[in-house]
């Protein structure tokens, strides 16, 4: 995980505990460089009266915390929050890639897997008694740490304790090498899935030359297939001892819980554990490269790539702050010089993307262009050059900084809603910085950031020598160290190869205990979590008003639910409502994209407008202070949208370049492929796939304005809110925006919808495409069941199958074969056409027995091993956990209420989902999934190497058909 750019985007709290209104500091200078603005931008003045205001708002930062440590040296940092009904407890080790050594790369991220595969008082699956109560559970590697987390309801909070203390000390007496052997393959195959991207030898190559050898970031974070192979019980034994004691380690603790509380059983849990050694941090400068590198590399890509990179700071220098300023100067938006000469001006570059990657020893920053077809790759290099030099004498101007720290101040607010999100950020801070409030410091920095000083840095660390790279379509290349990777065979291996354990006929038994710590603490009676109340008016043009209060940070939320989607197109006009539900935030009004970016930044506005399938929304979400100015910008949208010619050009431009690369892309390919086997007669087919370059070119202004004519208008659109405000205040605010909006042309009645079912018979279809490292799977079938309710029986039985970690699916392919990184699947419930689908990628050589198996796990739940009652308690308990586990904000009621409104639900019945989830049996359950899978109906659609895949499809009995991805995506003119 790249550290500052969480801080970006989650980077600051107003003074929430002293009822200080988010982003009121900010609002009165911003709502009036808004109002004042002229054409050319902001003034001086205005620019001054808005930097002020942010730095005021970083000033009121006041996230509480206390700490403590243990003797044996963790420590401990408790963040309460009484409102809260669940706890995050996170820990982060103080080892990453970096303390890998030589010949062991990998061995920090394999231990991320292997902290999950049970301890010796929680032997077997880590997740399954966390998962069995509805807790967020996960980890992350970086370069310079280890995380792992959970998200607990706040009366598990004992047992969560229990399980981390016991993993970190008690874990090497549960390990062996049966486990070692599964949760290789799993990380091998987790390695093959990024290498299956198309440009995944980039950061490849990228490393070798930006690390040199012996430099703590010389390597992988996921470690080489070599090395992997090479891992032995013995080598993860020490790697343990050395690197995971509590005085590597700090723990968050956030939510319902007190410090008292923490101590007494922090102390209980973890105070027995014996320190280890501790780690002592690198001491590497970061230094510019000595000379220019210049390298070419063919990938399976269908236009050529230019890169070039340079070395920069780490995470203690202010330069690396600095230069972020700079990504912003080259490509923060399509207004920035550079990326309108190459992209839109000259036509060279169909994108171009910047990026500041900031390590704490050092860092990296790139910059990686897309050529246009036709274009002379050399001409296209030569001028990305020219116009970079251009950014290192001129620098960004003053005010696009500005609505960059605008823009993630806003953003902030939103994203620390909850206990979870805030003790997340902390600890995060902590583990780089060493105090949880740095990223105040940071965001200080960030608002005082001029253009000289961004000039500055980058004339520093970017006039200097680089890597140029120029990646061209052709065959994919993979390193030495990971050949092999794609299945093939290698013709010398120069490390002996772990031997495989045979794939058992039936799960291993349970393992047993081996700790003396007693057993699990039990887990109290969690509560169900009463939805707000819901409100009803109704505004002056007769659009009705449902709302629902949620006082968590002072930001409104509002969507306008539109009658109509892609369902009730034509067939000739398939994909025009998305594409003009897409563009309106391209202009209205007086307004174009520079000034609704503007406008949208310095407000803390976020804009939102889609199409959906059965209906459609428009939205905004905005901080309280700023609500009229934003409710201004949701009138005008959907009153007087422009659809500007220059986005429309892009959109074309983009969207045919997109219809190019599918063929490259696994999934699309899939869902083109699939889709009609399960169902051809789907209303929805010609939504979900690709389209063609004709209906593409034919979407002009003129059918954008008829679409919007056609579907955006009041007559049948509801209005939702989520605030903190009561309804009484909003109302006139309301009315004086949205309550204006009439028709000026009659409505057109909603097309009745025809929908005759056409599943193929049962088949595989594979894609061949040779260059792949995995193959990736997905077979479904077309089911009865609507989208209406009740849906509970259906979703427990679900569960058990196809959904989660702890599913069949998923412990079959990725825990007990470990031919998978993780596999899934679940229903798709429409008003027609529904489906179920499973999904996973595996190494190559397994694919047919993948199918197999997946076949073999429907045919058991709906045949002669249903769902036992075993299992069924445990996703009962774990969805009931989930229920109490949530913390509610204003996107979860917006969408409660749209949901409600939709089958005609009371309010109440959002309150009572744990009361319909206990009074759901195993044998209803069981019934539900009996009702809708038949594996005899089963079709599937496979890409990879055909040439390794096919004879595996022999043992499958179904016909079998080998198609090219030409022959799915025709080639585009």
């Amino acid at each position: 995980m790249r550290l500052r750019h969480v801080l970006l985007t989650c980077a600051a709290l107003p003074m929430l505990a002293q009822g200080l209104p988010a982003g009121a500091a900010a609002a009165g200078a911003a709502t009036q460089v808004v109002a004042n603005a002229p054409k050319g931008g902001m003034t001086p003045t205005e620019l001054a009266q808005a930097r002020t205001s942010i730095r005021q708002m970083i000033d009121n930062i006041n996230i509480t915390y206390q700490e403590f440590t243990l003797p044996n040296g963790l420590r401990v940092l408790v963040h309460t929050d009484a409102t809260a009904p669940d706890v995050y407890v996170g820990i982060w080790y103080d080892v990453g890639s970096k303390h890998e050594p030589v010949g062991r790369s990998g061995f920090a991220h394999l231990f991320e897997h292997l902290m999950f595969n049970g301890s010796e008082n929680v032997p077997g699956d880590y997740m399954a008694p966390l998962a069995s109560i509805g807790a967020q559970v996960n980890g992350s590697t970086s370069s310079d740490r280890t995380n792992y987390y959970q998200v607990v309801p706040a009366p598990a909070l004992d047992r969560a304790l229990f399980m981390e203390s016991d993993r970190m000390g008690h874990l090497l007496g549960a390990l062996n090498q049966a486990t070692l052997d599964e949760q290789r393959g799993v990380v091998q195959n987790e390695k093959r899935q990024g290498a299956n991207s198309p440009s995944s030898i980039v950061p490849d190559m990228a490393r070798l030359v930006m690390f040199p050898s012996e430099h703590p970031y010389d390597h992988s974070i996921i470690g080489s297939m070599k090395d992997l192979n090479a891992a032995t019980l013995d080598d993860v034994g020490a790697f343990f001892k050395a690197h995971y004691g509590p005085n590597n380690a700090t723990l968050m603790l956030a939510g319902n819980i007190d410090v008292a509380t923490a101590k007494q059983l922090v102390t209980k849990y973890f105070g027995d554990i014996p320190a280890g050694p501790r780690n002592v941090r690198p001491t590497v400068e970061a230094t510019p490269l000595t000379k220019t590198i210049k390298q070419t590399v063919t990938a399976p890509i269908n236009r050529t790539m230019i890169v070039r990179q340079w070395r920069v700071p780490g995470t203690y220098s202010d330069d690396a702050l600095a230069l972020d300023g700079a990504t912003i100067g080259l490509t923060g938006s399509i207004e920035t010089p550079f990326y309108k000469h190459l992209v839109l001006d000259e036509k060279l570059f169909d994108s171009v993307q910047v990026a500041n990657s900031t390590l704490m020893h050092g860092g990296t920053f790139a910059i990686t262009g897309w050529v246009r077809e036709g274009v002379d790759p050399k001409v296209a290099a030569a001028a990305l050059d020219r116009e970079f030099a251009k950014f290192l004498k001129d620098g960004p101007t003053e005010q696009g900084l500005l609505e960059w720290v605008a823009g993630h101040s806003y953003g902030t607010v939103r994203g620390l809603e909850t206990s979870t999100s805030r003790g997340e950020q902390m600890g995060e801070t902590l583990s780089a910085y060493g105090d949880p409030l740095a990223f105040k410091r940071n965001l200080r920095f960030y608002a005082d950031l001029t253009p000289a000083a961004v000039r500055a840095a980058s004339k520093r660390w970017l006039d200097k020598p680089r890597w140029e790279l120029v990646v061209s379509p052709g065959p994919r290349v993979t390193l030495p160290e990971d050949a092999g990777i794609d299945g093939t065979p290698v013709a010398q291996q120069t490390t002996p190869q772990a031997p495989k354990p045979a794939p058992a006929a039936t799960p291993a038994a349970r393992p047993v205990a081996t700790g003396n710590r007693g057993p699990l603490p039990a887990v109290g009676p969690v509560k169900d979590i009463p939805f707000p109340a819901i409100e009803h008016a109704t505004l002056a043009n007769g659009m009705p008003v449902t709302y629902a209060r949620v006082q968590s940070i002072p930001y409104t939320s509002v969507n306008i639910k539109i009658q109509g989607g892609s369902l009730h197109e034509a067939a000739d006009e398939a994909g025009t409502m998305s594409t003009m539900y897409s563009m309106l935030g391209t202009g209205f009004g007086n307004l174009d994209e520079r000034a609704i970016r503007e406008r949208t930044r310095l407000l803390g506005v976020s804009l939102s407008a889609s199409g959906g399938q059965d209906d459609s929304g428009i939205g905004i979400d905005a901080p309280d202070a700023n609500l009229v100015p934003a409710l201004d910008l949701l009138r005008t949208i959907v009153t007087a949208p422009t659809f500007p010619q220059e986005p429309i050009d892009r959109w074309q431009r983009q969207s045919i370049e997109g219809l190019k690369g599918a063929k490259l892309s696994a999934n699309r390919l899939i869902n083109e492929t699939l889709l009609p086997l399960i169902d051809a007669g789907s209303p929805y087919n010609r939504d979900s796939m690709q389209g063609d370059a004709a209906r593409i070119r034919r979407t002009d202004r003129n059918a954008l304005l008829a679409a919007y004519r056609r579907w955006v208008r009041p007559e049948g659109a509801k209005l939702f809110v989520a605030s903190g405000k009561p309804l009484a205040e909003l109302l006139p605010l309301l009315n004086a925006s949205i309550g204006t909006w009439k028709s000026t042309t009659p409505p057109t009645p909603l097309p009745k919808v025809e929908y005759r079912p056409q599943p193929a018979s049962p088949q595989i279809v594979l894609i061949d495409l040779p260059g792949a490292v995995q193959a990736t799977i997905e077979g479904g079938q077309r089911v009865t069941v609507d989208d209406q309710p009740p849906f509970e029986a259906l979703a427990l039985g679900e569960r058990v199958l196809g959904e989660g970690f702890t599913s069949r699916i998923n412990m079959n392919l990725r825990e007990d074969k470990h031919w998978a990184y993780g596999a899934s699947g679940g229903f798709d419930r429409r008003p027609f056409s529904s489906r179920y689908t499973v999904n996973t990628t595996v190494q190559q050589d397994k694919a047919g027995p993948a199918i197999a198996e997946l076949t073999k796990e429907i045919r058991r739940i709906v045949g002669n091993e249903p769902i036992t009652t075993a299992e069924f308690d445990a996703v009962q308990t774990a969805v009931l956990g989930q229920q109490s586990n949530r913390s509610l904000n204003r996107y979860m009621v917006l969408n409660t209420m749209q949901w409600l409104d939709k089958y005609n639900q009371p309010g109440s019945f959002a309150s009572e989902s744990g009361k319909r989830i206990r009074a759901v049996t195993v044998d209803e359950a069981n019934a539900a999934l009996k009702s809708q899978l038949d594996p005899s109906k089963w079709v599937w659609a496979v890409t990879g190497n055909a040439a390794l895949i096919r004879p595996q499809f022999d043992a499958l009995g179904l016909p079998v058909r080998v198609v090219k991805a030409d022959d799915v995506f025709k080639p585009v003119e």
